[in-house]
């Protein structure tokens, strides 16, 4: 089985909704509020909604992170969703559609296509074969960048998921239109038992997640305050270590070396902590 490297990958659900005509602000609002109560929930990573465009005609897509599988489960099941939920029958019709993925990657890639569907055990083998091949033509597609199988996961994710990353929407739709992956859709049709889903969204990730009332994301001076709390701990650690271990290195490799370990303990270790334990404050 071919299965990208998932280090990085966190629990998701991804919710696409289709709003009344009309009651789009009053859908805006309700949305804040419900990504918003996820905030102080235990494990909540970010949330991001994308309103209707070419990669989701009429759907509104609301995509929700959380660091573990049980973390996301409790919000999922919550009261203070169930009763929020309760308040979109006013603005949503039609089906909703929720996917559960159990490992989802949050690179910060530009277009991010998930497909769910469904295989019979029997069929496991003959399924993950025509992944691999259909995976090996994606590696020769201009504007491909990553792939993962996420299989099943008891209790947790029912169907088999796929989530393909492309570094443009031109480059994901040159890929949805070609012969290689029609052929593709053809062969896994007798493996699959009900209806297939697709979802596109835009790229997960950055520091901060996006308000349905503020694209950029939470206010630049909450951001800055956001940052300043994780860099300066990050900038004088780094600075009294190499002070220790080397206090006549050069300025200017000094500045670079800080400035490579400064992002990446920033970026992979505290600005997810700090946004999670700023969430509810950053969202207001």
């Amino acid at each position: 089985m071919t299965i990208q490297d998932d280090s990085g990958a966190t629990p998701t659900v991804v919710v696409a909704r289709r709003v009344i005509a009309g009651q789009e602000e009053n859908f805006r609002d309700w949305d804040r509020r419900i990504r918003a109560a996820a905030g102080p929930f235990p494990g909540y990573l970010g949330s991001d909604v994308q309103p209707p465009d070419d990669s989701h005609p009429g759907e509104w897509v609301t995509v929700y992170s959380f660091a573990s599988a049980a973390e996301l489960d409790e919000w999922l099941s919550s009261e203070e969703r169930a009763a929020l939920i309760a308040e979109s029958d006013r603005f949503v019709e039609g089906p909703i559609r929720e996917q559960r993925v159990a490992a989802l990657r949050t690179a910060p890639d530009p277009v991010t296509v998930v497909w769910s569907q469904r295989i019979a055990r029997q069929n496991h083998d003959a399924f993950v074969a025509l992944h691999d091949d259909v995976l090996g033509r994606l590696q020769t597609v201009e504007g491909f960048l990553a792939s993962d199988l996420l299989p099943p996961v008891d209790g947790i994710q029912d169907d088999y998921v796929i989530v393909s990353a492309f570094a443009s929407r031109a480059a994901l739709d040159g890929w949805l239109v070609s012969e290689d992956r029609r052929a593709w859709v053809e062969q896994i049709e007798h493996l699959v038992e009900g209806e297939r889903t697709m979802n596109v969204v835009g790229g997960f990730g950055g520091w901060f997640p996006a308000l349905p009332t503020r694209p950029e994301g939470p206010k630049r001076w909450k951001q800055s305050i956001a940052v300043l709390i994780a860099l300066f701990p990050t900038t004088l650690t780094i600075s009294l270590i190499r002070g220790e271990i080397a206090p006549n290195m050069n300025v200017v490799v000094s500045v670079f070396i800080g400035n490579v370990l400064g992002v990446i303990a920033l970026s992979y270790v505290l600005m997810p902590r700090v946004t999670r334990w700023l969430g509810a404050w950053l969202n207001r």
